[in-house]
């Protein structure tokens, strides 16, 4: 007797539904492209509880008739590509007629849609795959495609999925992905009837930037327009030294279809040359690349994201020449034309500031200090072969001053503080687990980056920017414990402009960062006003706007796993307040830096699980030198 047997239809459409469908926002994604490749310029999404309830798209297309209609919903019924020759000149964004079928196989469907030669339009149910009815009904031109109880007959699915939040998170930034590569189309998305975001039709890739992600981050963005062949390449780029921490913001366009591509990154990273030379760091970008449909592979994987280039050294060098052109172009514009910024006051007195913010006070008999404001220093072109490196201040408040006897003493001398014990998920030991030696003298600091010290015969390199990150994370950590965040609130509450996921992210877990320290405030749509940051952090030692964005970013980038943001994963990400590599300690500080490190619990591992030091014993280095 035969063991193979053909699958039930029911099943085999549920399996071939799991490799398109893995989350509501693959739902999104398929019905929105579905909108984009029928003409649509109006397509609004509405969202109820992060798509499993509902997910309906409605677009002013060209819409079905209702023998369509009926044969969209059979398996890989297609109006784009009906040839074997079409499969070399794919020139829309779906073509294998897998959305809507494997969408019916695992949800409730209805399909309302008409054209503009029709009096009527047709609807449709579907559900679980079985078609319930089939009836004319009214409507505009257009479509409009309802799924509820996304995965009501495969459960275990279910079991996968993410957090609301999460999920919303990913149907927001797909829906960003897919504006942004389609200017010609606004695009509304609407979750639990509340307007996230309109973008409207006919617009630009700056114009586009300035809508999701504010002036701020539009402004440091350079144009791009290249041409090679039949290969354009155009959109916008970053500016040296506007960088975030993952390849999430370089977003990458090939004829309107967003794609992830490592030859295209390559090309990237090539433009930029010596100019991104910090590690884990990366320039935002907005490129479209045209090509003739036949130099690519896009039938790769079912999800579309991957491509294969007929030649991908091309690519790589054509996407290089585009970015350092670009550069080039825009750093040799005159800033002359730019008017002159108004005179600041050197200095401005504390009682003319008090007095401003009304606030009442009782001056001491002693003379007043004054707080001097810096002046901006006057623009300048920015210098391709050359960039200008940033100035960063020495610290002043974070380590308190020493008396010289203390720096020539030796750390162990020092008394530990006193810390409270506290139990975290991370399963941190109580004792550090290291076994080497300690630090004891400070000898120097390598590149603004590395504390040398001596302990226990061996030569200590420590990291000063774990170091620092382990420090405040165990400090917030205490904080938590206690239960008392202590903040310290800002004279003048501090305005950041973000994107709206990052907007959201701040004002949905805003009860998580108050427990931090932090207190945030909501100006509007893509701003928030920062009121508060913990005490433990020195608002001198970097930007504000800076240390939020880079916290907001970490979060992000791990969202998957971590959402909604427990307060634990909210203190590892708010270390990126820590001092950075290449910043100017003073052998002071970085005693009293070694000496904080020592009272940690863990002294030896940042948050992030990397070593905060590295040890050279005396041994070592005799066998380094051939003198053993």
């Amino acid at each position: 007797m035969s063991k193979i047997r053909v699958m039930p239809v029911e099943l085999s459409n549920r399996i071939a539904a799991g490799e398109v469908i893995e989350r509501p926002a693959s739902v999104v994604k398929e019905l929105v492209e579905n909108a984009l490749d029928a003409g649509a310029t109006q397509i609004t999404v509405a969202i109820e509880r992060a798509g499993l309830h509902l997910i309906s798209v409605t677009d002013n297309g060209c819409g079905m008739d209702d023998e369509d209609a009926l044969l969209a919903l059979e398996p890989h019924g297609t109006s784009k590509l009906l040839s074997d020759e079409g499969i070399d000149h794919i020139s829309t964004l779906g073509f294998r007629g897998e959305a809507i079928p494997s969408i019916a196989a695992v949800a409730k469907l209805t399909i309302r849609t008409r054209t503009a030669e029709a009096p009527e339009g047709v609807e449709v149910v579907v559900e679980g795959g079985k078609r319930i009815a089939c009836h004319p009904c009214g409507g505009a031109v257009g479509t409009t495609i309802e799924v509820r109880e996304l995965f009501f007959n495969t459960p275990a699915r279910k079991k996968f999925l993410k957090s609301n939040p999460t999920e919303e998170h990913h149907i927001e930034e797909t829906l960003i992905n897919l504006a942004l590569g389609n200017g010609k189309a606004g695009i509304t998305l609407l979750i639990d009837r509340k307007k996230v975001f309109s973008c409207i039709p006919d617009a630009t890739p700056e114009v586009r930037a300035r809508e999701f992600f504010g002036r701020n981050f539009a402004a440091n963005l350079k144009k791009v327009e290249y041409r090679e062949g039949d290969c354009r390449i155009h959109g916008l780029v970053a500016a040296p030294g506007f960088t975030r921490p993952g390849r999430r913001e370089q977003r990458i366009y090939l004829n309107h279809r967003p794609i992830e591509s490592l030859v295209v990154w390559r090309g990237i990273r090539d433009g930029y040359g010596t100019l991104e030379n910090e590690s884990g760091r990366f320039p935002p970008t907005m490129l479209f690349i045209e090509l003739p449909p036949e130099e690519f592979d896009i039938n790769v994987h079912p999800a579309k994201r991957e491509v294969r280039f007929k030649s991908e050294y091309f690519i790589t060098r054509a996407v290089g020449t585009a970015v350092r052109q670009a550069l080039h172009e825009n750093a040799a514009e005159s800033v002359e034309s730019l008017s002159p910024e108004p005179a600041v006051p050197k200095s401005i007195s504390i009682e003319q500031i008090l007095q401003a913010a009304q606030v009442a006070y009782q001056p001491e008999n002693a003379v007043q200090m004054e707080l001097t404001a810096q002046v901006a220093p006057p623009k300048k072109p920015i210098e391709i072969s050359q960039p200008e490196k940033v100035e960063k201040l020495p610290l002043q408040e974070t380590f308190s001053a020493l008396p010289p006897s203390v720096v020539s003493t030796a750390l162990t001398d020092s008394p530990q503080a006193e810390m409270p014990v506290v139990k975290i998920r991370a399963a941190i030991p109580e004792q550090a687990v290291f076994g080497g030696a300690w630090p004891d003298r400070v000898l120097g600091i390598y590149d603004d980056t590395y504390i040398l010290a001596s302990g226990g015969g061996a030569l200590i390199v420590v990291d000063q920017h774990a170091a620092h990150e382990r420090i405040l994370f165990e400090e917030i950590l205490d904080q938590l414990a206690q239960g008392s965040p202590a903040s310290q609130p800002l004279l003048i509450g501090q305005v950041l402009e973000l994107p709206p996921a990052k907007v959201a992210l701040l004002l949905r877990h805003r009860d998580v960062f108050a427990k931090l320290g932090f207190d945030f405030e909501d100006m509007g749509k893509h701003s928030v006003i920062v009121n508060a940051i913990p005490s433990n952090f020195n608002e001198h030692m970097a930007p504000i706007s800076q240390m939020v964005e880079e916290m907001l970013d970490e979060l992000l980038e791990n969202a998957r796993a971590q959402m909604p943001v427990n307060p634990e994963f909210a203190a590892r990400a708010a270390c990126k307040a820590a001092v950075k590599a290449h910043w100017v300690l003073t052998i002071e500080e970085a005693t009293k830096l070694l000496q904080k490190l020592k009272a940690c619990r863990q002294g030896t591992l940042c948050p992030h699980g990397r070593p905060t030091m590295i040890t050279l014993s005396e041994r070592e280095l005799e066998r380094r030198f051939g003198r053993r």
